[in-house]
């Protein structure tokens, strides 16, 4: 979800993370709306904040690959380098403890 501000056309004029005091209507990031006023020149803090979540998105969607690939046994955990194995289980136990709640 996103917030977002509209000017007296009910045109989006303001895209935020969190609620403010002038952007308090909540909308999804999928909506065609947002994404025109994002693609359609949107301010830098907007185009940035979209793209950080889409960058979060798509870490998990990699991640779930991975995962899968493991789990099938078409990749080992062996065959990543030290560092990617040691985020790979951090985040799974992070995961993990984070379906618990």
């Amino acid at each position: 979800m996103r917030y977002v501000a509209r000017d007296f056309k009910g045109n989006i004029t303001k895209m935020v993370a969190a609620s403010a005091p002038d952007a308090t209507e909540q909308i999804y990031k999928e909506n065609p709306e947002l994404i025109a006023f994002v693609m359609e020149g949107g301010s830098q803090a907007a185009l940035s904040a979209y793209f950080a979540t889409s960058d979060a998105e798509l870490v998990w969607g990699i991640e779930d690959l991975v995962n899968v690939l493991i789990d099938k046994g078409m990749v080992l955990l062996t065959d990543f380098p030290e560092p990617a194995r040691e985020k790979l289980m951090r985040r799974r136990s992070i995961r993990a403890t984070m379906a618990r709640f």
